[in-house]
């Protein structure tokens, strides 16, 4: 989803990387704050001061001019204070409501009927080449994805490949007859890799579909594009290749062998739902403190320097949880025999 941001209006904007950074609060800030907006004292003694730059460039928060269309306030600035305590929260909380321990049911390859396992050990082989090559070619015909692998629609896309990866690379290592201890335990810990990212692969392939077809490209095609040339070639850009295969086709790829799928299939527990919130904890850092020091706003409903974000950011989390439920409820539907009973074997405990 951040990727098309560079393309869709750096044409139409000049570039603002050499313009000066505002200093000190705007209207809509106090004067401190936990986090400070462009540069603010940190460490005091009676020897020395020491100044540290929020902003890795001067840029006023727009990364080469491509987020201007965004009010000022979300791109520069504090940080608003009760946000910093929920996300204080929020991380503190991924730690004490870990499940003690994480477990993730996977079965052995000689469980499964072998034309069951042969038929959707293949739709695994064939999504993780695909998903590779996609990036490949998308990489060759548009000369870089950058923007894209440090995108929650890039995040997706990487974990919804290395999922099957993971899957083709157990079955593998199971196949291969009589094997020692270390094959064994090898074996077992890619297996459960691969059951651990079931449900993040799902969750984020439905949030990115949703999110981008609902809101996002909505929001950018009228009201980020202004000139109509410019808003043509994105509606073609957006339907092309690359963007049909990470916004469209993410969704059915993403449920093969995680929702529909022989008797590999599972239901998602706790431990799934605390692995998605955990990748949601990894990207909120990079986005927080990585990409909005660069001046990339890729998703403003998650704009730190307004306590309205929480909402965004507790309606992800329900929505998280909504999915796992709503998921198992069509999982059951579609593998009436996993409502009374699971018949998994190895279990890895973390």
């Amino acid at each position: 989803m951040g990727l098309i941001f560079g393309e869709a209006t750096r044409e139409r904007t000049p570039s603002s990387s050499t313009s000066p950074s505002l200093g000190g609060p705007t209207p809509y800030h106090r004067r401190s704050s936990w986090m400070p907006r462009d540069r603010e004292t940190i460490y005091k003694s009676y020897l020395r001061r020491i100044v540290y730059p929020w902003h890795f460039y001067e840029n006023n928060g727009s990364y080469n001019g491509w987020f201007d269309w965004l009010p000022e306030w979300m791109r520069v600035g504090y940080w608003s204070p009760v946000f910093v305590v929920y996300l204080i929260g929020f991380y503190s909380s991924m730690i004490y409501f870990k499940p003690q321990p994480l477990i993730f049911e996977t079965a052995t390859t000689k469980q499964l009927q072998n034309d069951d396992r042969d038929f959707w050990f293949y739709a695994d082989a064939s999504i993780f080449a695909w998903g590779i090559f996609v990036m490949i070619v998308s990489s060759v015909r548009m000369g870089s994805l950058g923007a894209f692998y440090i995108s929650y629609t890039g995040w997706s896309w990487m974990l919804l490949t290395a999922r099957p990866g993971f899957a083709v690379l157990g079955y593998l290592l199971d196949d291969e007859g009589p094997t020692s201890s270390t094959t064994a335990k090898i074996s077992a810990l890619v297996k459960t890799l691969e059951s651990s990212l079931r449900f993040p692969v799902v969750v984020a392939a439905f949030v990115t579909f949703t999110i981008w077809n609902s809101i996002l490209f909505p929001m950018i095609y009228f009201f980020a594009i202004k000139e109509e040339k410019h808003r043509n070639d994105f509606l073609k850009f957006n339907f092309g290749f690359f963007m049909t295969n990470i916004h469209l086709l993410n969704l059915p790829l993403a449920m093969i062998n995680t929702v529909i799928g022989g008797d590999a299939i599972r239901l998602f527990t706790f431990s799934d739902l605390w692995v998605s919130y955990a990748v949601v904890v990894l990207y909120s850092m990079l986005y927080l403190f990585v990409l909005d020091r660069i001046g990339l706003h890729f998703y403003p409903i998650f704009c730190p320097r307004t306590a309205w974000s929480i909402i965004s950011f507790v309606l992800v989390l329900c929505f998280y949880h909504f999915l796992m439920e709503r998921g198992n409820d069509l999982i059951i539907k579609l593998h009436p025999e996993l409502r009374l009973s699971t018949t998994y074997a190895i279990y890895f405990q973390f």
